[in-house]
């Protein structure tokens, strides 16, 4: 029961059946991870990655990834996820260079990992970034309440 309260507190909307805890659960909350980055001039400067999933109900999620890479590029994706399996899947079938994107995000370890195998989602991104092998440690996730709020345009 306690483990149930804190998949609560983290997630949101975690559900536990027959005392497992529901892999969208698992995944939610907020995911800030800052590092020192730098440009082609030398500068070093600290940037913050986040990674929000937000269950909207037992097989989706809302997701938005705000990742920094070298020189200022950045990717920048946010829309809406589904269970398959134990990873929550992003698909965009127009995706880049005539690849559909489809992002995968799930737990591996003591990390949330992302992955878009065949660069599919290079799209969302500057000509640094990738959602290729991502990766943030657990201990970093936050509650959700935590999380900026997102203005869409």
């Amino acid at each position: 029961m306690i483990a149930a309260a804190a998949l609560l507190a983290l997630g949101g909307a975690a559900a536990v059946q027959a005392g497992k805890a529901d892999p969208l659960a698992e995944l939610a909350g907020y995911y800030p991870r800052t590092w020192q980055s730098g440009d082609v001039s030398g500068a070093k400067f600290d940037v913050t990655d986040e990674v929000i999933i937000t269950p909207v109900d037992g097989q989706s999620a809302d997701v938005s990834f705000a990742l920094n890479f070298f020189n200022g590029h950045t990717c920048d994706l946010q829309g809406r996820a589904v269970m398959q399996g134990r990873k929550l899947v992003f698909t965009d079938p127009d995706g880049w260079q005539g690849k559909a994107c489809r992002l995968e995000i799930w737990r591996q370890g003591k990390d949330l990992r992302w992955s878009d195998r065949d660069n599919g989602c290079h799209s969302y991104c500057g000509m640094r970034g990738s959602f290729t092998n991502g990766k943030v440690a657990l201990k970093l996730r936050q509650p959700l309440a935590n999380a900026p709020k997102r203005h869409s345009d």
